[in-house]
């Protein structure tokens, strides 16, 4: 007699190592100030763009992979914990977990900063099942991504004068994405 062996992994995703001292990651988002990628005369950051993560276990075909944080009261985070731990054989979620400390806003702001990952598009949230890519949240108004990066002092160098043009690049590369998402999810 065959055993289904079930597994949910969640990877709380904070865009580095925090846990050692805030070193850059596959995950840390590019232009970001790190211990490992000072910003300086030398350095914008990080020069590359962060790892999909998301995407890279959806295309292993497991069968419920699915990509949210802390926002909506939690709603998107319980129904998709929900269906990840009812799913038959192995589910990813991916949660955006905010680090005060190696993203310097401040605590008290946590939820602001993830609704404004999602409403610039820079966290969408999706999920895919069984294969079906399915776009859980489209911004009414989708904001500038100037907006998700402000609060967050690990970017305060790309608001000095002369860094518009890397601003342009992240927002360059989260439209890029977005677009490549609601067309997978059509």
């Amino acid at each position: 007699m065959e055993r289904n062996h079930d597994m949910v992994y969640v990877c709380y995703d904070n865009g580095a190592y925090m846990n050692t001292g805030i070193q850059r990651s596959s995950a840390t988002p590019m232009y970001a100030d790190t211990t490992t990628t000072p910003v300086g005369s030398e350095s914008d950051g990080k020069a590359q763009n962060r790892k999909d993560l998301t995407q890279v276990i959806a295309a292993h075909n497991i069968p419920y992979v699915a990509q949210t944080t802390f926002v909506q009261n939690f709603k998107d985070l319980h129904t998709k914990a929900e269906k990840a731990i009812y799913t038959e054989g192995a589910a990813f979620l991916n949660v955006m977990a905010p680090c005060p400390r190696g993203w310097r806003y401040n605590t008290p702001d946590i939820l602001e900063i993830c609704q404004l990952a999602v409403d610039t598009c820079f966290w969408p949230l999706f999920e895919v099942i069984d294969g079906e890519w399915i776009v859980n949240y489209v911004p009414k108004k989708k904001l500038p991504i100037e907006d998700f990066l402000r609060p967050q002092r690990r970017f305060k160098h790309l608001f000095k004068p002369g860094k518009e043009e890397l601003i342009a690049r992240i927002q360059a590369e989260v439209d890029r994405k977005w677009e490549e998402l609601l067309a997978k999810a059509k």
